[in-house]
């Protein structure tokens, strides 16, 4: 692992305010980094899945903001690698810091960066820091190549949260020019990667909803989560299914169906999926055009 920059400034350790989440009043001096990230991202995900629908934009920007307090980076990007792993920068955070192409105006072929090839060879889905990556991998003259690319942007270190890994694959990318990152960083990435795939995957099942549908869902009182499930339920997914698209447990899928049926006003999910298209929250098998019933009122 690469060791920190001669001369440069000691990395500062987030407080809880600096997570976003400093307004309850509560002592903080001795909360710990890890334990105030947590409960800042925690937070993060409680307000996604528990707003109420329509949000047609994941909210990169919030997201990336927290990433660089929680990993006291310089900015953060997102990264889509496609099937031919050609590296897009689709987002780049604070705005205008990092350049979505490069200087010559070629994307680069994304295996000739080392943090990407890992990912390339070892399919790997877990975060991985840039100075973690074996000469094996990624030899010296590809390291120093990549380095001398990304310097004048202020890069050094880079830190990787793959949200989806295989024909290509997407991440969330935290960089800074000084301290490398160290065990804690790492240990609380693989914390917070699967609650953002999550999150990614749940937003990709609503934004294939009309807006129309909207529309009656708002009525119901129906959360985004609720929502998300009860489209994969009116696709013929299963509990399991379900799970898995959403990533999250089957348990979990099973108590949002229990609110569904309650808010409903019924007992299975046969009964859901039909109330649902009745009411206009799902579109009919057999017509894609927005129905003309009235939606259902939320049961009491």
């Amino acid at each position: 692992m690469r060791t920190a920059t001669v001369g440069a400034a000691p990395r500062r350790s987030p407080s809880f305010a600096s997570c976003g989440i400093g307004d309850s009043g509560t002592t903080l001096r001795y909360v710990s980094r890890t334990t105030t990230c947590h409960a800042a991202w925690l937070a993060l995900v409680g307000d996604l899945l528990q707003g109420r629908p329509g949000a047609r934009e994941f909210p990169h920007a919030d997201v990336a903001d927290l990433l660089m307090t929680s990993f006291d980076a310089a900015c953060c990007s997102l990264n889509v690698v496609d099937g031919a792993w050609v590296d897009h920068v689709v987002g780049g955070w604070p705005d205008d810091y990092l350049p979505t192409t490069p200087p010559s105006g070629d994307l680069p072929d994304a295996t000739t960066h080392p943090l990407i090839r890992w990912y390339l060879v070892t399919g790997s889905s877990e975060p991985q820091s840039l100075g973690r990556v074996p000469r094996e991998v990624a030899a010296e003259s590809m390291v120093a190549e990549w380095s001398a690319f990304a310097r004048p942007f202020g890069i050094t270190h880079q830190l990787a949260l793959p949200l989806r890994v295989g024909d290509g694959m997407q991440a969330y990318v935290v960089s800074r020019p000084d301290d490398d990152y160290d065990d804690a960083d790492v240990e609380l990435a693989k914390l917070v990667r699967p609650a953002l795939a999550a999150l990614v995957r749940h937003h990709g099942v609503l934004r294939q909803v009309a807006e129309w549908q909207y529309e009656h869902v708002r009525s119901t009182g129906l959360t985004e989560r609720e929502f998300a499930v009860l489209t994969l339920l009116g696709a013929g997914l299963t509990a399991d299914a379900i799970a898995r698209r959403l990533h999250t447990s089957p348990r979990t899928v099973h108590k949002h169906l229990e609110h569904l049926y309650r808010k409903l006003g019924v007992r299975d999910r046969l009964m859901a999926v039909q109330r649902a298209r009745d009411a206009g929250l799902l579109p009919s098998p057999v017509s894609r055009h927005p129905p003309t019933r009235q939606p259902v009122s939320p049961a009491s």
